[in-house]
């Protein structure tokens, strides 16, 4: 059987006879022949290429056949080549022992021709199929490597478009919740705005005619001065005196009143106004006290506690150019946070009526512009700090969840992506040094 000469065989045995005969029969059967006559021999060939299989005779001087076999098992480059004993000892102990040394194979002296070229060409087939089989397991563990990374890879790409899908959400339930909330407070704002005026424009009416009366009783009063006895004692059950003096001062009460109302309802009608499509100018400073006004009821004293101050520190700034419904969001959610901070401090420290009016909740407002590309505002307040491991997490998005000291977890990480996400400011929250906490926001102008 002729084959192509692209197998090659290597012979080891110490006999020339058998070297020459076996040699030939190979090359004529079409396959690369080595020969080599003992073992050292073979290891210094083997250095110069591999074969496809080794011939080996057990009975050789020096390093015999098994040992021979040993060191080939034994060494990584070698280990898989297949070995065919010959010999002409047919005992099954040393067939045994040659087997268990890695010999795949058995031939005895003397064999026929067609008999080693049928266990050659089988071994050699052998050999293909596990080299095909090993290289089929070897393309299959890096597709299955290459398929688990892009598993992971996928993973990954999904889990951040879930956090960014569910970021949106929030951003769109949140938006359509001020949406709807600033659509009612508009309403309520229009709604109160036409009786107010209407008040407004009659009280003052109301101050000209009453004025008018006074001055035409006091011209009677003058006009005569004995207007009769019924007129002295009606006068006095009346204390029309104390009606003159009073009166002006109610209707003044009642207008300062309205004035507040209608400056409640024009801030709450500038925190409802619903954002454009783009940014628009803003005025830091007037929002900043439309929505103070807003929570006047909030600040005002009550029988827990006096009045909490207001401190503001408003530099000179620039409109900026931004979305007026979300940073209103913001300023309220920042204004209620700090409110809520001095209550719970008030209730932790147990502290009396005259305990803080003698230490007063104050609330600290300061704008300024930094190198005029930054708007800074900072809300700070002498009420509860912020602890230490919760500073960390406070912008992380967890509804529901609070901090310790009554700060909406989930009200705050919308602040936080209203003013870093949307704005492309900076939002930082920081303990003081003495008492309470400071929310520093920076935007670009």
């Amino acid at each position: 059987m002729n084959q192509k000469k692209e197998y090659t065989i290597m012979i080891v045995d110490d006999q020339e006879m058998n070297l020459k005969l076996m040699s030939n029969l190979l090359t004529i059967s079409g396959f690369n022949v080595i020969v080599a006559e003992d073992g050292e021999m073979a290891f210094e060939k083997l250095k110069d290429g591999l074969p496809d299989l080794i011939l080996l005779d057990v009975l050789m001087p020096g390093v015999n056949g098994f040992e021979t076999c040993r060191r080939l098992q034994s060494s990584e480059n070698t280990k898989n080549i297949p070995v065919i004993f010959m010999t002409s000892i047919s005992e099954s102990k040393e067939k045994i022992r040659g087997l268990k040394l890695g010999a795949v194979d058995y031939i005895v002296k003397p064999f026929k021709a067609e008999e080693l070229l049928a266990r050659i060409n089988i071994h050699i087939r052998l050999q293909e199929e596990i080299k095909e089989r090993t290289k089929a397991e070897v393309e299959l563990q890096k597709a299955k490597v290459e398929l688990e990374e892009r598993v992971k890879e996928r993973t990954a790409e999904l889990s951040q478009s879930l956090a960014n899908l569910q970021e949106t959400q929030i951003q769109l339930i949140k938006s359509e919740q001020m949406s709807s909330i600033g659509e009612l407070i508009t309403g309520i704002a229009h709604e109160l705005n036409n009786p107010v005026s209407i008040v407004v424009g009659n009280i003052t009416l109301a101050e000209t005619y009453l004025q008018a009366i006074i001055n035409h009783i006091k011209l009677y009063q003058k006009e005569f001065p004995n207007p009769g006895s019924i007129i002295e004692k009606d006068v006095e059950k009346m204390d029309i005196d104390f009606l003159i003096e009073e009166l002006p001062k109610m209707l003044s009460s009642i207008k300062l009143a309205s004035d507040r109302i209608s400056e409640t309802s024009v801030s709450l009608r500038s925190f409802g106004r619903a954002d454009s499509m783009s940014k628009v100018p803003f005025d830091i400073n007037d929002a900043l006290d439309s929505n103070l006004k807003i929570l006047q009821h909030r600040l005002k004293a009550n029988h827990q506690r006096p009045e909490i101050e207001i401190v503001k520190n408003y530099g000179d700034l620039p409109k900026i150019n931004c979305y007026p419904h979300a940073l209103n969001q913001v300023f309220i959610n920042l204004l209620v946070n700090a409110i809520n901070s001095l209550e719970e401090y008030n209730n932790k420290k147990n502290l009396t009526y005259h305990e803080i009016l003698q230490n007063p909740n104050c609330i600290t407002i300061t704008t300024s512009v930094i190198e005029s590309s930054e708007v800074v505002i900072v809300i700070a307040d002498n009420g509860l700090g912020m602890l230490a491991h919760l500073k960390d997490k406070l912008f992380e998005v967890v509804e529901g969840a609070k901090t310790g000291n009554k700060i909406n977890r989930l009200d705050l990480s919308l602040n936080h992506l209203i003013i870093v996400e949307r704005h492309r400011g900076k939002l930082e929250c920081n303990s003081l040094t003495q008492q309470g906490k400071e929310f520093v926001i920076k935007l670009p102008i």
